[in-house]
């Protein structure tokens, strides 16, 4: 289901609203299948938000001609949440 792009929302939801905690902390990058805007949707029902950013140099295990992403950087988000 985390997988799956149609699913993932779903599935990120039920997880998040079941959890059994305090505190939810997620790392995630802007080249994953949720955007920033639905996790922050998602995680704020549990109580109060926030985020930390971080650009990072693209990891290139492929040749830069070739290359399927163009980008040289990706930017890694911490999600964080101070559970109700």
């Amino acid at each position: 289901m985390y997988c799956s792009r149609p699913q993932v929302k779903k599935a990120f939801k039920d997880l998040i609203l079941k959890a059994k905690t305090k505190y939810i902390f997620l790392s995630y990058n802007n080249e994953g299948l949720m955007n920033l805007d639905d996790i922050k949707e998602i995680m704020s029902l549990r109580g109060e938000y926030g985020l930390f950013t971080k650009d990072y140099n693209r990891f290139k295990a492929d040749k830069t001609e070739n290359r399927n992403h163009k980008a040289n950087k990706t930017i890694e988000y911490l999600h964080y949440v101070v559970c109700r």
